[in-house]
């Protein structure tokens, strides 16, 4: 598989076998027994011969947040947040008990039985916690920058956080633009300059692209499933003149929100 972004969270269980998956400047290459762990929008490639065994598990941040809709993955898990993420070794018991609960997760989803979705979701937050806790241990015995990288992926995981509770409905800005970096910059105390520098290295996206996408979601989804008009949308997306919303709408898609919606 050559590079690619995707934009969903993975965690993986490599038990044995040969091939590399690569995320960031890590590799598992030739690895045992190894958790490692991708984020979105991480540049990621991998060459993986037959003879791999293991778990993976892919997920939305939806899914994550299914149970509690205000939670933030990036708040609870700033480890997912890092730009180049290392492979984590582990022993045999914590082994066993990774096999066992994604053997758990695996079974649940292919019966997909009465609360089976509830089960995968909470085994899949235990394993959230067990990586957590690896990450940080490793973590500390290997890089002694990691509390400045921390406090940098908080800072980020913040950002995004402010970026989704900006576009809540009727909220009152008076006059400030929470299209614009340096809306979310005083609000974190921090440069603009400063901000996109961590977004990018963080995230490889820009502080301004990762408020584009939010805001495009936010457009495709009204336009899909409401019938509201496009000046009403322009309105809730905090544009002052709708004509605005469609020039911006027209540059991250090719097309008006009118043809969009046709």
């Amino acid at each position: 598989m050559p590079s690619f972004k995707h934009e969903f969270y993975a965690i993986a269980l490599k038990l044995d076998g040969s091939g590399y998956t690569k995320t960031g400047n890590h590799s598992t290459e030739n690895l045992k027994a190894t958790i490692f762990f991708n984020s979105p929008y991480q540049i990621t490639n991998w060459d993986i011969a037959p003879d791999w065994e293991g778990y993976y598990i892919i997920f939305s941040e939806d899914f994550y947040r299914r149970e509690n809709f205000k939670k933030q993955i990036g708040q609870e898990f700033p480890f997912l947040l890092v730009d180049n993420n290392i492979p984590l070794t582990i022993n045999d018991t914590d082994a066993v008990t990774f096999i066992n609960t994604f053997e758990e997760i695996y079974k649940e989803h292919q019966n997909s039985g009465e609360l089976s979705r509830e089960i995968m979701y909470h085994h899949t937050n235990v394993i959230l916690y067990k990586v957590a806790r690896l990450f940080k241990e490793q973590s500390h015995a290997s890089d002694l920058n990691f509390t400045q990288r921390d406090n940098d992926v908080t800072l980020v995981s913040r950002f995004k956080s402010l970026i989704q509770t900006s576009f809540y409905p009727d909220l009152d800005f008076e006059n400030s633009e929470p299209h614009k970096v340096q809306f979310y910059a005083n609000k974190l105390l921090v440069h603009p300059n400063h901000l996109n520098a961590l977004s990018k290295r963080i995230t490889t996206y820009s502080a301004s692209e990762l408020i584009y996408k939010h805001m495009l979601g936010l457009a495709k989804s009204k336009l899909q499933n409401t019938n509201k008009s496009i000046k009403e949308i322009a309105f809730e997306l905090y544009y002052n003149y709708p004509n605005h919303f469609t020039k911006f709408f027209k540059k991250q898609t090719g097309i008006t929100p009118g043809a969009f919606r046709k």
